[in-house]
């Protein structure tokens, strides 16, 4: 369009025609190059957008699959684990009780090796009248016919297992119901013994793990059989 400015700042139409048409076109079709590439820019951002949203509510799936698997499987293992916890914490307690076991049983193994040499020695006149067990001591009071026998009969009950040392902590004569006790000290006497055990065969055998679930023979020997024929 041919249009002038006037003096007052108004534009004037002079006539005339465009001689150069082909700016017009050109602008109009810059314009519409420039909104086919917003709209094409703004789609492709679209896309991305979904692309990331559905790869993500794929992977949300299959890993709720993975999951709800995952659980069905350790559902499915539940018994079988309880089972072996179970099992572990039995052989744990009687790995204990077995240890608790040996340490325990230290005195009444004495006991029954004492019983068992008291069952086979030869008495020589000595009658055991009373046996006390105090820790690493056990205590005896028996009678003697004559002097010489406590001696042949703690000589034998020093090779007992595990015995330290025997030794008798008294000897007196024995008084007769009516009598008085013989000047010359023949006749009956009493003596009290001790035996000394060893603490190093004891504090091995605690230190020392019991398989679970082996027998201990010792604390499976029958005391009946022990203790006939101590007197």
């Amino acid at each position: 369009m041919n249009l002038r400015v006037s003096a007052t700042g108004r534009r004037v139409w002079v006539g005339g025609f465009n001689l150069l048409p082909y700016r017009q076109r050109d602008a109009r079709r810059a314009r519409r190059r420039c909104l086919a590439e917003w709209l094409g820019a703004a789609l492709c951002g679209c896309a991305a957008v979904f692309a990331i949203v559905g790869w993500q509510a794929f992977e949300r799936v299959r890993v709720d699959a993975q999951r709800i698997s995952t659980e069905r499987e350790l559902a499915r293992l539940a018994a079988p684990l309880a089972e072996h916890t179970k099992l572990q914490h039995d052989a744990d307690e009687r790995s204990k009780r077995s240890v608790r076991a040996v340490a325990l049983s230290a005195p009444l193994t004495r006991l029954l090796d004492l019983f068992d040499t008291l069952s086979h020695v030869s008495g020589d006149g000595v009658i055991l009248q009373q046996l006390r067990q105090r820790g690493h001591q056990t205590d005896l009071l028996a009678t003697s016919v004559d002097p010489v026998g406590p001696a042949l009969w703690l000589k034998q009950l020093s090779t007992v297992r595990g015995v330290k040392s025997a030794e008798v902590a008294d000897l007196h004569p024995v008084a007769r119901a009516g009598l008085g006790v013989a000047a010359s000290g023949a006749g009956p006497i009493e003596f009290a013994a001790k035996l000394h055990w060893d603490e190093g065969g004891e504090k091995a055998a605690r230190a020392e793990k019991v398989p679970p679930g082996s027998p201990d023979a010792t604390a499976r020997r029958p005391v009946g059989d022990s203790l006939r024929g101590a007197r």
